[in-house]
């Protein structure tokens, strides 16, 4: 079951799942309110969500078409649906709700455009929308999305699948027990009357699952997001308050928004288009120059802007490795193309030198550790091999000859990327690299016929249990392998993932 949800996952945009997840919780909800199982008038509902979703998608294309910048697709449906989730459903003779829901779509989105340091925003917009709703016009959330019982076994479906994509299931942790524990501290005594409402009767949920987890205003490392979760747990806490000022949800939110933009890499690049290079079947580098210097570690990953005329229900940003070394003075981005490719893929196999993209959102610790006497093995699947590229090209420029054994696996010959690499990298590193080619058979001495599996692990490697291993390719392969290590004694800290969606 596990494995067909990765493989699904694999192939969706994490802007698309949550796009999905917000439409599937108003359609829901719109249902359930005709029989009454949920206290939503659906007529307010159908009016609110045409009048927030066209605020905020004539308000995205006025600043669009004054700033000239290319903007993701599916944001601003995100942002209007969240907001019809949070903000309480009016009709429309109700003047005083109608102006709220104005001024929190008007608010929200421009302020991914006004509030943007290095391009980069700042504040999670549909929080910010909903608190100058609140102060300006005493219009605040209702979050009734996250107290209905009713509601509540949705709101978890979509909320773990989209945890389970990002992979932050510890910074949800952090947040959510540090609500629990500050609650509990400050209980009158009807400790579980106070944890029943703090979990159940409250937005504790929904609000991580769709707001905490942005990727554009949480923090990426590890110990950063752990104490942006940690910190916006504790706010949220209902009965902290200073004096007579209580703290809301989508304020905490906003604080912990200061702490990610603190800890967060704060700039974002113009990319121009030098040359594409084909390095393997239907597989190209681009090969780009900077405005100005990116510093990163080999491994990590940028999100890719390219502003695409005619989007589709996927979007128009990707996270993708930078293949290219630290100290290079080109930028490479590997891109993998398939039939029937998104409106993102198609516009990028246009582009020709001269042509721009953007990149920010720096982040990623699939990076090489700082001990060289660590023996590192490496396990790539497909297009996954692009932070390894970026990683032997960085060893080969720094002379670090560390002990690295990897296992590249195909489903042909002529899939296999970047060989003139890694044989440099033999013959000067003494890299041992195998090529495990599903669909096909060779001589050659490096490759071998199969799938990456224990026994092939166990073959290749012998040494496995005195090694770290780096696995990157799709979420379903790196799954897989990530439990066959551990079920052949590997311990889990010694086992660091890297997923990648293979998103057409």
């Amino acid at each position: 079951m596990m494995k067909f949800i990765d493989a699904r996952l694999s192939r969706t945009t994490m802007y698309l799942l949550m796009l999905y997840y917000a439409a599937g919780l108003l359609g829901v909800s719109f249902v359930l309110g005709f029989f009454k199982l949920v206290p939503i008038d659906p007529t307010a509902l159908a009016f609110s969500g045409l009048l927030v979703t066209g605020t905020c998608w004539l308000t995205n294309r006025l600043f669009a078409h004054v700033l000239r910048v290319p903007v993701n697709a599916e944001s601003v449906h995100i942002t209007a649906f969240l907001l019809i989730l949070i903000m309480q459903p009016v009709t429309a003779s109700q003047h005083a709700g109608v102006a709220g829901l104005l001024l929190a779509s008007v608010v929200a989105i421009a302020s991914k455009f006004l509030l943007a340091i290095g391009r980069k925003h700042v504040f999670n917009p549909v929080a910010l929308g909903v608190v100058a709703s609140g102060l300006v016009l005493n219009q605040p959330a209702s979050w009734w999305i996250g107290g209905n019982l009713v509601m509540l076994p949705f709101v978890l479906a979509g909320g773990v699948l989209v945890l389970r994509k990002l992979q932050r299931f510890d910074m949800m942790g952090a947040y959510v027990i540090a609500n629990i524990a500050l609650t509990l501290a400050t209980s009158g005594g009807g400790y579980g009357d106070d944890l029943t409402q703090a979990v159940l009767y409250s937005p504790l949920l929904f609000l991580g699952f769709t707001m905490l987890t942005d990727p554009l205003t949480a923090p990426q490392a590890k110990w950063p997001r752990l104490a942006y979760g940690a910190l916006v747990g504790a706010l949220s806490c209902p009965s902290l308050h200073v004096g007579s000022f209580y703290l809301t949800p989508e304020i905490a939110l906003l604080a912990g928004n200061v702490l990610a933009y603190a800890t967060n890499p704060k700039s974002s690049f113009r990319f121009t288009l030098l040359r594409i290079e084909k390095m393997a079947a239907d597989c190209y580098d681009y090969v780009f120059a900077v405005d100005r210097r990116l510093v990163f570690e080999a491994g990590q990953y940028l999100y890719w802007t390219l502003d695409v005329s005619q989007p589709d229900n996927r979007g128009n940003r990707r996270a993708f490795t930078i293949a290219s070394a630290p100290n290079s003075d080109e930028i490479r981005l590997g891109v993998k193309f398939y039939a029937g490719s998104s409106a993102f893929k198609t516009r990028l196999a246009a582009m020709q030198p001269g042509e721009q993209i953007h990149g920010s959102q720096l982040a990623g610790s699939f990076t090489l550790p700082r001990d060289p006497e660590q023996k590192l093995a490496f396990i790539a699947g497909g297009i996954g091999i692009t932070p390894f590229r970026s990683m032997v090209e960085d060893m080969l420029n720094r002379r670090d000859s560390r002990s690295v054994i990897m296992l590249y696996g195909t489903s042909r010959l002529a899939d296999i990327a970047y060989s003139d690499v890694f044989s440099e990298a033999e013959q000067d590193l003494g890299l041992r690299t195998r090529y495990i080619v599903a669909d096909e058979t060779s001589s050659h001495p490096q490759v071998r016929q199969g799938m990456i599996d224990g026994a092939l692990i166990a073959q290749e490697i012998p040494d496995f249990r005195d090694r770290v291993f780096y696995i990157s390719g799709p979420n379903a392969m790196v799954s897989q392998i990530r439990q066959t290590l551990s079920r052949m004694g590997v311990a889990r800290t010694s086992i660091k993932v890297d997923f990648f969606p293979g998103l057409a």
